[in-house]
């Protein structure tokens, strides 16, 4: 059952999405044959994450509700955790977005529990993105903050980046394009310094969109600067801003 599993997880990896849910099926079967709670929930859990890579976020809720039901039987808190966390990811692709941030409240708190680092720096981040979505930029500026201290003392130099982009993501709806651009060029370090050629492709993207603003914004300040000295010469008592 477990090199079963194993064999799933490698096929979910190379994107054969197909084998690596009749690999966790049959996973699920002999675990349970088995009589290994723990075992079963893994490949249950596992199996959510095909459903959700391909879109099917009814099968996948229903894989995680009953992989937490399962690591609660076998008093397994970091697994628990985990799948909570998933079930916020269903959420979020749902755009259901309060009961996004309750699953991964209730993850952070699990894995602070289990004093899982890693786990919850990315539950608070993706506390953080719900917030962005929300348009709750200084409560969505602070847990990527938070999540950035703690994705640093875990070592996750990818998670370091995915809290930076989003902190760019947030300056430019605070049109503070000058923090975004900062940003943005923080990223994609940091994600090629994780080899993470996708991401810092998409990164790339938006550097270049922020950077054309900037211009746009530096001849507009431009275009206004001679109309200004202007006003100041012809009446020098008078203000500008009328």
């Amino acid at each position: 059952a477990n090199a079963i599993k194993s064999l799933g997880d490698v096929s979910f990896c190379r994107g054969q999405l197909d084998n690596a849910e009749a690999s966790l099926e049959r996973a699920v079967q002999l675990h349970r044959q088995a009589h290994n709670v723990l075992g079963e929930a893994n490949a249950i859990k596992s199996l959510g994450d095909v459903c959700l890579h391909r879109g099917r976020l009814d099968d996948a809720e229903a894989s995680f509700e009953h992989a937490v039901q399962l690591y609660r039987q076998a008093h397994d808190v970091l697994g628990e955790a985990n799948a909570i966390k998933s079930l916020g990811d269903v959420s979020l692709h749902r755009d259901t977005l309060e009961d996004a941030e309750a699953s991964f409240e209730r993850a952070v708190q699990l894995h602070q529990q289990a004093q899982d680092v890693l786990g919850e720096a990315n539950d608070i981040q993706l506390l953080g993105r719900v917030y962005l979505q929300r348009g709750e930029l200084d409560q969505a500026q602070q847990m990527l903050d938070h999540a950035l201290g703690l994705h640093r003392q875990a070592q996750s130099v990818y998670g370091e980046a995915t809290d930076v982009y989003f902190l760019g993501e947030v300056y430019v709806r605070q049109e503070n394009l000058r923090e975004a651009h900062a940003s943005f060029e923080r990223a994609i370090e940091l994600y090629r310094h994780a080899h993470s050629v996708q991401d810092e492709a998409m990164v790339i993207e938006k550097l270049r969109e922020v950077s054309l603003l900037l211009r746009d914004s530096h001849k507009s300040e431009a275009l206004l600067l001679p109309d200004t000295k202007l006003c100041e010469q012809d009446e020098p008592s008078a203000s500008c801003s009328m």
